[in-house]
C-alpha cells in the first residue's frame, strides 16, 4: 500500500515504502541522519535536520553501509564541493593511504562516492555526489547491487520526484539547474541539464578522450518497479571524460566505446524519437554524459509532466505549425516526446487565461474564465 504522504507521486504497491522502518542501532541511526542532512535535496529536511527513519534516504544508507563507512563519508563534510585524494582521506580518518583508498573504492563501487581527475596533477580525487543526478543513477547501473537490494529502484524514483515536487512551482525559467533544455553549442552552458539535437552531439563527444555506454538507469528502474513500457533495457546512455572512467572503473554495467560507436547509438535513438539530454554539473563548456530519453520511462520528463512544470523540460527551440497547411492529421501529437502538442483541446491556466491548442499548441486566446 502506498503511504499517504506519497500518494501524489509516482509510486505503486510494489515499491518499498515501509511505515514503521526502524534502525536497530541507535548510534548508527544518529550517523545516518547527519549524512542524510549533508546530502539531501529536500530543503525542509536539510533545514530542520529532522530525518524520519521511514524516509527512503534514511533506510537506503542503513541497508547499504556499515557504521565505519558512514563515518568515512561524513569526513568529507560537504557533498560535491569537497574533493579528497586517498592521502587526504587517510589523514581525516586515521588510516593508511591504502586503507583509505580501499574504503573509498568500495563505497564508489556501490555508487555512493564518485571520483574524477579535475585537478592540475590529474590525481584521482573522491567526493560525495548528490542523489540525482548522481548516486541514484550510479546505483541503478550496478546490477549486482540491485539483485541484493531491488528497493534501490524505489529510492531512485523517490529522489527523482519527491524533493523536486516540493519546489516545482518555484523552478525559474531555464530550470535553475534542474531539468532538460535545448541550446545551440555555440553558447556556453550553465549548470543545467539540457536536451540537444543530434547534429550538436558530435561537438561534445569530440571534446573528450573517453566515452562509455552504460545501462539506462531510468528504464531499469521502471522495469524493476513493474512500470516498464516494453522498452528493452540496453546501453542507451553515454558518459564522457572522467565520468566515463568512474562508471567503468567502479564496475557499473558499462563499457568503453569509440566515437563512431557512440554516434551509432545516438543515431538509433534519434530514429526511435528519443530525447537527447546532456547533463552538466561541473561548470561552463563541460558535460558528464548524454542520455537518450523515452518519455514514459525518463525520470526527468515524467517529473516535469507530473507537476506541470515546463521549466523543468523547456526548450530553446519551438516547433510552429503553419495553419494554412495543417490538415489535423495528428502526427505532431503522436511524435511529441513530452505531450505538449494537442488537437482541439482547450485548457484553463492558473490565472484564468484560456489556452486553445491546435496541433502544436500555437494558438492562445486571452479569454478569462469566471472564478
Amino acid at each position: 500500500m502506498i503511504r499517504e504522504d506519497y500518494k501524489n507521486y509516482m509510486f505503486n504497491d510494489s515499491d518499498f515504502l515501509p511505515d514503521d522502518y526502524k534502525c536497530a542501532d541507535e548510534e548508527k541511526a544518529k550517523l545516518i541522519k547527519i549524512l542524510v542532512v549533508m546530502i539531501t535535496s529536500d530543503m525542509k529536511m536539510a533545514l530542520s535536520k529532522i530525518v524520519p527513519e521511514n524516509n527512503p534516504e534514511f533506510w537506503l544508507i542503513d541497508r547499504l553501509l556499515e557504521k565505519d563507512e558512514i563515518r568515512f563519508m561524513l569526513s568529507f563534510k560537504k557533498k560535491r564541493t569537497v574533493k579528497l585524494t586517498k592521502y587526504e582521506l587517510a589523514q581525516r580518518n586515521n588510516m593508511t593511504p591504502d586503507e583509505a583508498e580501499a574504503m573509498a573504492e568500495k563505497i564508489a563501487g556501490i555508487g555512493l562516492l564518485e571520483f574524477d581527475r579535475d585537478n592540475s596533477a590529474h590525481h584521482k580525487q573522491y567526493f560525495v555526489p548528490q542523489w540525482v543526478v548522481g548516486s541514484g543513477e550510479y546505483m541503478m547501473m550496478n546490477g549486482k547491487l540491485l539483485e541484493k537490494h531491488p528497493e534501490v529502484a524505489t529510492f531512485f524514483n523517490y529522489a527523482s520526484s519527491v524533493p523536486v515536487g516540493k519546489i516545482a512551482h518555484m523552478v525559474p525559467p531555464g530550470g535553475g539547474g534542474i531539468g532538460m533544455h535545448v541550446i545551440p553549442v555555440e553558447k556556453a552552458i550553465e549548470a543545467n541539464s539540457k536536451a540537444v539535437s543530434l547534429e550538436k552531439l558530435s561537438y561534445w563527444l569530440k571534446k573528450y578522450d573517453k566515452i562509455c555506454a552504460d545501462i539506462c538507469s531510468c528504464r531499469r528502474q521502471q522495469t524493476i518497479r513493474g512500470e516498464g513500457d516494453g522498452n528493452v533495457e540496453d546501453y542507451y546512455c553515454l558518459a564522457v571524460g572522467d565520468m566515463a572512467e568512474y562508471i567503468v572503473e567502479s564496475h557499473k554495467d558499462a563499457h568503453y566505446i569509440t566515437y563512431d560507436e557512440a554516434m551509432e547509438i545516438l543515431q538509433n535513438a534519434e530514429e526511435k524519437g528519443y530525447v537527447h539530454q546532456i547533463t552538466n554539473l561541473d561548470g561552463e563548456d563541460k558535460i558528464v554524459g548524454i542520455c537518450n530519453c523515452n518519455t514514459s520511462t525518463c525520470n526527468a520528463l515524467r517529473t516535469s509532466q507530473l507537476f506541470n512544470t515546463p521549466n523543468l523540460s523547456a526548450s530553446a527551440y519551438r516547433a510552429h505549425v503553419n495553419p494554412d497547411n495543417c490538415v489535423g492529421c495528428g502526427k505532431c501529437v503522436e511524435i511529441c516526446p513530452v505531450g505538449a502538442a494537442k488537437l482541439g483541446q482547450k485548457l484553463c491556466l492558473k490565472d484564468g487565461e484560456s489556452q486553445t491548442y491546435c496541433c502544436s499548441g500555437l494558438y492562445r486566446t486571452r479569454e478569462t474564465r469566471p472564478l
